[in-house]
């Protein structure tokens, strides 16, 4: 889906030509390569809740699934009783992490710089390979096709000027979208898109917002900037921002370790049962160790955070004595930490594991038996 400039306004010389590719339910695409026999049936990555394990939370579902109403974050339970058919297998984090890895340097061949931002998206910025706006949209098409010939998963890509718009862009057609939005259009393309495709604009941000009358991209972009500030800080200079196309950041790849790893999740429904959000704790360390060996890291502080019903946000964390790779410090580490969070008595809406203080190692780090 092609989305042409304006012939009132002129392509800027230097704007940039920014990819955003996103894989398509990509945990479920690699059950469905190992599983062949699923194809076309829904679905479901997370805990079985015919089994006694359906205390945690979907972690992605087909689109076969999706159309019962099942989405990332919900209760399994729920899940269940929305489509009782559905296949519900438990998460095989290894094998996602290495299906990761053989994807992402075939996505890297078509960069000039390269982001990976978790283990099924990255940012690529093709503005010199690609150099007009219909070569950066045919280097989008061979894209999708050499990882959907050589790796058999399939992928979303948005082609914007700035990372911002490319990234709301890649949701638009799912799955297996293109979305092309050149530089004089991006206004008039965003207009429309609910205001909670902004990354970052989640329920609670998103009901405020409709108090104002915000329901859209291009209601934000009208609203007066000032009185955005007094509501939302320095968080409405971002979102606005993004209404009117700016988006500075450049695609940039780390030399370096990262400064951390993580991963969080939004419950569908506010929780203080301690043993559901255990479980999905747990499911975010089984996702993040994995990327530990991926990208040949040890760590030495294990994190958390939670955000209350409130939206009242909180992290805390701790550190090990010395750096490892091994994941019973992580659980250990978070058990503790949470246990602190659960005494608070208010529902909880999402939570996050992170692990920082990173450096590179060799393959064989430290391994231990007791930690402090």
């Amino acid at each position: 889906m092609l989305f042409p400039s304006s012939a009132m306004e002129r392509l800027v010389a230097t704007a940039r030509m920014i990819l955003h590719v996103d894989m398509d339910a990509f945990y479920a695409a690699c059950e469905l390569k190992e599983h062949p026999e699923w194809r076309g049936l829904p679905l479901v990555v997370g805990a079985d809740p015919r089994q006694g394990r359906g205390r945690g939370v979907v972690l992605t579902a087909t689109y076969e699934a999706r159309k019962f109403g099942i989405r990332s974050g919900m209760p399994v339970s729920q899940a269940y009783r929305l489509c009782k058919d559905a296949t519900f297998t438990p998460p095989n984090f290894g094998l996602y992490v290495r299906t990761s890895r053989e994807v992402m340097p075939t996505i890297r061949s078509f960069a000039d710089a390269f982001e990976q931002v978790g283990i099924d998206e990255a940012f690529l910025d093709v503005t010199a390979k690609a150099r007009d706006w219909t070569r950066a949209r045919d280097l989008a098409a061979e894209l999708k096709a050499a990882v959907r010939d050589r790796h058999g998963v399939t992928c979303s890509v948005g082609v914007a000027p700035t990372k911002a718009v490319a990234k709301i862009a890649s949701d638009l057609q799912k799955p297996d979208g293109l979305t092309v939005v050149e530089p004089g259009h991006v206004e008039a393309f965003l207009a429309p898109i609910p205001v909670n495709r902004i990354q970052g604009v989640g329920r609670k941000t998103n009901e405020r917002l409709e108090t104002l009358g915000i329901r859209t991209i291009g209601d934000l972009a009208v609203f007066p900037r000032e009185q955005l500030k007094d509501l939302f800080g320095g968080w409405a200079d971002y979102m606005w921002g993004v209404s009117h196309g700016v988006d500075d950041r450049p695609v940039q790849e780390w030399t370096g370790p990262p400064k951390s790893i993580g991963s969080e999740t939004t419950f569908d429904e506010d929780t203080r049962d301690p043993e559901v959000v255990w479980d999905v704790v747990q499911g975010l360390v089984d996702e993040v160790h994995p990327q530990l060996e991926q990208e040949g890291l040890v760590y030495r502080t294990v994190g958390i955070k939670v955000r209350f019903e409130d939206f009242e946000t909180h992290t805390a964390a701790r550190s090990l004595r010395v750096y490892t790779r091994d994941k019973e410090p992580i659980v250990e580490q978070t058990r503790a930490l949470l246990r602190e969070f659960l005494q608070d008595g208010r529902k909880i809406r999402l939570i996050g594991v992170r692990l920082s203080n990173l450096k590179y190692e060799k393959p064989r780090a430290v391994s231990l038996t007791r930690f402090g």
